[in-house]
């Protein structure tokens, strides 16, 4: 009986491991949608075996990834440097501020003296220099220096006029303000001490300082390829009031 046992016992182990060995012989040995091929359970054609889930949370391993193809790499890109030099004001009025200005002018003077009522007049050479700086942009105030020179004058008083041998002259000093257009166009005002003289070969006379204003009115031409600066004046007016003081 024993022996029976025994025997029926490595039967039965000995089958197990035959069929061990044997493998898969049909589909339905396989689990899931895997088919028996050679005796092996594998995934059907055309059919890839999917990788194991991902758990929520976690990034996916480096090999599931999407390869990432680095596109070109471009260079950034280069300001090409610009000198850096001072702010051109030539055709501006900006900053500093010099100009001189010479012209032509008419110049009338008269004085009344013993009830006789007498004048001076005639063609005169005008000059004048002023320095300072823009208040703001086409604003200027600047320090004027002036003069108005007729040589030879015509006279007229007391019931005679003709020419006088001599040479009359007008001269002032004081602030200037000028405001630009930018047309280049300009007015200025100069509030300034006046003084007038005569001089003749007979003698020469002169008046106190008094209080005088001129008015001009112009066009400042600039060329700056020809390296100058041209100013016209259409139109300057000058009022003084003094009193004589005569000398020899």
């Amino acid at each position: 009986m024993n022996h029976r046992m025994a025997l029926l016992v490595m039967l039965f182990v000995s089958a197990t491991a035959a069929r061990g060995e044997e493998g898969c012989t049909k589909d339905a040995d396989c689990k899931g949608e895997r088919i028996c091929v050679r005796r092996l359970c594998v995934a059907p054609p055309g059919q890839a075996a999917l990788p194991p889930p991902v758990p929520a949370g976690d990034a996916a391993p480096a090999a599931y990834r999407d390869p990432v193809t680095p596109g070109p790499v471009t260079e950034q890109p280069t300001l090409a440097a610009t000198p850096m030099g001072p702010s051109d004001t030539r055709h501006r009025h900006l900053g500093a501020f010099i100009r001189p200005d010479l012209g032509l002018g008419y110049l009338i003077t008269s004085a009344s003296q013993g009830g006789v009522d007498a004048n001076l007049r005639g063609l005169a050479g005008t000059f004048g220099f002023a320095a300072g700086g823009a208040l703001s942009e086409d604003s200027i105030l600047a320090f004027h220096v002036w003069d108005a020179v007729v040589s030879e004058p015509t006279y007229s008083g007391g019931g005679s006029s003709g020419t006088a041998s001599g040479t009359l002259a007008l001269y002032g000093l004081g602030p200037e303000y000028t405001m630009y257009s930018k047309e280049n166009y300009y007015f200025s005002i100069s509030p300034s001490l006046t003084r007038m003289s005569a001089s003749s070969s007979s003698g020469s006379s002169a008046t106190n300082w008094g209080l005088g204003l001129r008015a001009a009115v112009g066009r400042e031409c600039q060329n700056m390829s020809a390296g100058g600066m041209a100013t016209f004046r259409p139109a300057s007016f000058a009022r003084w009031n003094a009193r004589s003081t005569p000398s020899v």
